[in-house]
């Protein structure tokens, strides 16, 4: 696994005796950055580099991920987001800004079901679909709408093939479904080297648990400033990100083009518009809460 700095690597543990591992860089307000399923929160890398000089960036490794323990229970969205909660009381956080990336934006989802938001300033979702799984009863309207990109019998076998095989051929296939063409070799290192950190078992049973939510009735609840990211060529479809947006009061929406690195990994391949497009929303809603 890639390493980036191990003085900026922390741990703590959350209430049911996790040792989780994070990355902490820079100061100012604080910016919590959750991964993606099976992902190392190293994929961070350009953001941790860049959005530091403005902000305090803490890059989380949840539950089983990335250098965090190992542990043998817990592998829900749920869980996921009691530890979310631990960490930033553990660190006495407020004013906080929440980014995920797809399943972590789930992660936050449930956060702002079970606990009180008023340490959270705004809040940040990558290519998050409403609802992953498809229902036979929808419309194609309500398909484009929804975002969902798998079928029950579909997940059913992935979830058995994860859990069963010794390889991770299935995170080969994602890859290459998931990463533009043109990306250069560094950057799908940067991915490949900082997934598959899971263990298998965990990994089909928190990906079968992650199919099965739907956040539908949260977000017109959400009160904080919002902004939803897509990429016109992401398999999570922009038509998804567009309806999520017009769910949430006031949400902001921002679409990559496919040429500007608009697939799954925004961050990844284009960190310089990323990180300027967050800067901006950042400040501008800064701006707005001040006035």
């Amino acid at each position: 696994m890639m390493v980036i700095n191990t003085s900026n690597s922390h741990y703590f543990t959350t209430n049911d005796g996790a040792y989780l591992h994070y990355l902490e860089k820079g100061t100012g307000q604080p910016l919590v950055l959750l991964p993606s399923w099976n992902i190392s929160c190293q994929i961070f890398k350009y953001q941790l580099e860049a959005l530091s000089h403005q902000y305090r960036v803490l890059a989380l490794d949840m539950r089983g991920h990335g250098l965090s323990e190992k542990v043998s229970h817990g592998y829900t969205t749920c869980r996921f987001a009691y530890d979310l909660h631990d960490f930033i009381d553990y660190l006495h956080l407020t004013e906080v800004i929440l980014l995920g990336h797809t399943f972590g934006a789930g992660v936050i989802c449930s956060y702002l079901e079970l606990f009180n938001s008023s340490s959270i300033s705004k809040l940040i979702f990558i290519d998050r679909t409403a609802v992953p799984i498809i229902n036979p009863n929808w419309s194609q309207e309500d398909i484009k709408n929804y975002g969902p990109t798998a079928d029950d019998k579909a997940i059913c076998e992935l979830c058995d093939l994860i859990s069963q095989t010794k390889n991770d051929y299935y995170m080969e296939v994602f890859f290459h479904t998931l990463v533009n063409n043109l990306t250069n070799n560094d950057k799908k290192q940067l991915i490949l080297k900082n997934s598959n950190t899971l263990p298998k078992k965990a990994a089909a049973s928190l990906l079968y648990d992650t199919f099965y939510q739907d956040w539908r009735n949260v977000f017109p609840a959400i009160d904080r400033p919002t902004l939803v990211i897509g990429g016109q060529a992401s398999l999570i479809s922009a038509s998804s990100q567009l309806w999520t947006s017009k769910q949430i009061p006031n949400a902001q929406l921002m679409i990559f083009k496919e040429s500007e690195g608009g697939k799954h990994y925004p961050f990844i391949e284009n960190p310089k518009k990323f990180n300027h497009v967050i800067d901006q929303f950042i400040k501008q809603t800064n701006s707005i809460a001040e006035h």
